[in-house]
C-alpha cells in the first residue's frame, strides 16, 4: 500500500513540475527581449509606428522590443511568420489594415486572421486624404462628385497599387456615390503622387504623412479625410462623410497581435502595458503620432477581436466591388 501511495505521489509531482515551471515562466514574463515583426520594409509608416510602439512598450516591460522587418506579399509574409511562431509572448505582430484586406485580396495567405492570432490591442488609426491637383476646379468633395457626374469616366485617381487601401477607399467612394472615376494603379504611393503633382492625374487617395507637406505648400489641394472624425492636427480639413457622403469611414489602423495560444496572463500584461501609455499619451508621444498622421487608441483584446471580424467583412465587400485580386 505504501509503495502504491509513493508511486502515486511521485507521478503527481512529476505532472505538477511542468505546470509549475510554465506558471513561473508566465509570471516572470518577460525575462528576455521581445520581437515585434513588421510586414513592411524599414522606413515606411508601419515600420515607424512599430518603432514608436516598441520603444514605449519596451520601457513598460523593462526588456528591449526588437523590430524585425519581414516584408513581402503585401505584409502576408511577416504575418505568416508570426502565425507560425511559438505562442510564448516573445513574438508579436504590428498589424495594419492589410491584415484584414489580404485574406480577401490574395487567393491564399499563410495565416488565418481569426483563428491564428491572439489579439492584444488596436493601438492607432490614421486617415487617407482625398487630394487633387490645384488646377482641378473643385474645392470640396461635393464639387468633385458634381464634376465627376458631369464627366462620367473622364476623371481618374492614382493609388499605390491594385488592391491597396487607397485603391479600395476610392472604390468604396465610387460605390457609395455612383460616380465613374478611373483607377490608375502605380507601384507605390510616391510615383502616384508624383504624377498628381505633375498634373498627369486628377485625384489621389493618399496617406496623410505622404501629402501633408504638399497640401501646406499649396502644391496639392486636400479636400477631405477618409475617417469618421476630423484629425486634430488638421482640423480645417473636413471628413468625406460630412462632405456629402454620410457613413463613409475608411482608415489605416494599427494593432498588436500574438500567435494563437499565447497564455492569457501574457495577453493581459501586454494589453496593460500598451494601455498605460496609449490611454494617456504625453505631449511628446502625441507629437510623434501626429507626425505619422495617426491618433493613438486603446482597446481590450475582445474589442480588437470583434473589430478584426467586422473589418474582414468590410474589406471582403470592398474587394469584391473593386474586382481586385492579386495572385
Amino acid at each position: 500500500m505504501r509503495i502504491a501511495q509513493t508511486v502515486v505521489l511521485a507521478l503527481a509531482a512529476a505532472c505538477a513540475a511542468p505546470a509549475a515551471t510554465l506558471f513561473a515562466a508566465q509570471a516572470a514574463y518577460p525575462d528576455k527581449p521581445v520581437r515585434m515583426v513588421v510586414g513592411f520594409p524599414p522606413g515606411g509608416g508601419a515600420d515607424i509606428m512599430a518603432r514608436v510602439i516598441g520603444e514605449q512598450l519596451g520601457e513598460k516591460l523593462r526588456v528591449p522590443v526588437v523590430i524585425d522587418n519581414r516584408s513581402g506579399a503585401g505584409s502576408s509574409t511577416g504575418t505568416g511568420i508570426v502565425a507560425a511562431a511559438v505562442p510564448d509572448g516573445y513574438t508579436l505582430l504590428l498589424a495594419t489594415t492589410s491584415f484584414t484586406i489580404n485574406p480577401n485580396l490574395y487567393s491564399r495567405v499563410p495565416y488565418d486572421a481569426v483563428k491564428g492570432f491572439a489579439p492584444i490591442a488596436k493601438v492607432a488609426s490614421s486617415p487617407f486624404v482625398v487630394v487633387v491637383r490645384p488646377s482641378l476646379p473643385v474645392q470640396s468633395v461635393k464639387d468633385l462628385l458634381a464634376l465627376a457626374r458631369s464627366k462620367p469616366g473622364q476623371l481618374n485617381y492614382s493609388t499605390g497599387g491594385n488592391g491597396s487601401t487607397g485603391h479600395l477607399a476610392g472604390e468604396i467612394l465610387k460605390s457609395m456615390t455612383g460616380v465613374q472615376i478611373q483607377h490608375v494603379p502605380y507601384k507605390g504611393l510616391a510615383p502616384a503622387l508624383a504624377d498628381l503633382l505633375g498634373g498627369r492625374v486628377d485625384i489621389t487617395m493618399s496617406s496623410l504623412p505622404s501629402c501633408i507637406a504638399f497640401m501646406k505648400s499649396g502644391k496639392l489641394r486636400g479636400l477631405a479625410v477618409t475617417t469618421a472624425k476630423r484629425m486634430p492636427f488638421i482640423p480645417d480639413i473636413p471628413t468625406v462623410a460630412e462632405s456629402g457622403v454620410p457613413g463613409y469611414d475608411v482608415d489605416q489602423w494599427y494593432g498588436v497581435l500574438a500567435p494563437h495560444g499565447v497564455p492569457k496572463v501574457v495577453v493581459v500584461k501586454l494589453n496593460g502595458a500598451l494601455s498605460s501609455f496609449l490611454a494617456r499619451p504625453e505631449d511628446a508621444l502625441n507629437e510623434r503620432f501626429a507626425a505619422l498622421g495617426a491618433t493613438p487608441l486603446i482597446s481590450t483584446p475582445d474589442e480588437f477581436r470583434a473589430y478584426i471580424r467586422t473589418n474582414l467583412v468590410f474589406w471582403d465587400k470592398a474587394v469584391r466591388e473593386a474586382n481586385a485580386k492579386v495572385e
